[in-house]
């Protein structure tokens, strides 16, 4: 019996575990509205990585707060979280090739890469870029709000045609995301832009106006408000 009261004691004065890494991260986690939650999310998620290196759920969650951190962080560190985010990616996607997580972080460390070592690498990126975007389209369409859409438009809407732009395809490619993902701004924007560039004034003018009345998701208030500025500098310069 005594040792059994002591076994007890000694079970009570054991520290609660903590929460699961995975949740305290989504709960951090701000899509850069606040950058020090972010890397808090990221420390979290690394210091979970040893014990859990083949998990999926990690290694993709893993793969965005690089991406987000990295976008945040100053200029001569950028390179070193993207990079970091793709080789988090590319584990989360040999681990789960059939879902549309892991693609679409890959694809956006891919393009954070491209953007700060020039043109001449963006250009060897952007077939991973398309080809990881397409296939989170086809896994998932309505993931990130549609956002795997948003990637392919602004590809083909800012890359040369001699590169394979192309300013019709991007046009289809914001109008499909819209569809699935109606109040995304993020895509009514580039949408705006693709009529713009093809002489469609007056359906860029309904985007653009769409744009400003929306309600701000409080959850992506810094982004959603930056979107609202810049429909309006288009709208006093048409």
């Amino acid at each position: 019996m005594m040792r059994l009261v002591t076994i007890i004691a000694f079970v009570l004065c054991l520290p609660a575990q903590s929460p699961d890494a995975i949740q305290q991260a989504d709960r951090l986690f701000s899509y850069g509205e606040d950058p020090a939650r972010d890397r808090h999310a990221l420390e979290l998620i690394e210091r979970a990585m040893p014990s859990q290196a083949n998990s999926y759920q990690l290694l993709w969650r893993a793969s965005r707060a690089y991406y987000h951190v990295g976008d945040d962080a100053p200029s001569k560190e950028k390179l070193n979280y993207y990079e970091r985010g793709i080789d988090a990616g590319r584990r989360a996607v040999a681990l789960e090739p059939g879902r549309a997580e892991g693609h679409f972080w890959l694809g956006a460390n891919y393009g954070g890469v491209g953007e700060q070592k020039g043109a001449f690498k963006a250009l060897q990126l952007i077939r991973k870029i398309r080809a990881e975007m397409e296939t989170v389209v086809r896994l998932n369409p309505g993931y990130e709000d549609g956002n795997g859409y948003l990637a392919l438009c602004e590809l083909d809407r800012q890359l040369p045609r001699l590169l394979g732009g192309n300013t019709t395809r991007s046009i289809a490619y914001c109008e499909q995301g819209l569809r699935l993902a109606p109040r995304n701004l993020e895509l009514k924007l580039a949408l705006a832009k693709g009529y713009l560039e093809a002489g469609r004034r007056d359906d860029a003018r309904r985007q653009l106006q769409e744009i400003l009345p929306q309600q701000i998701n409080p959850e992506r208030a810094r982004a959603e408000r930056g979107l609202q500025d810049e429909a309006r500098r288009m709208l006093g310069a048409m």
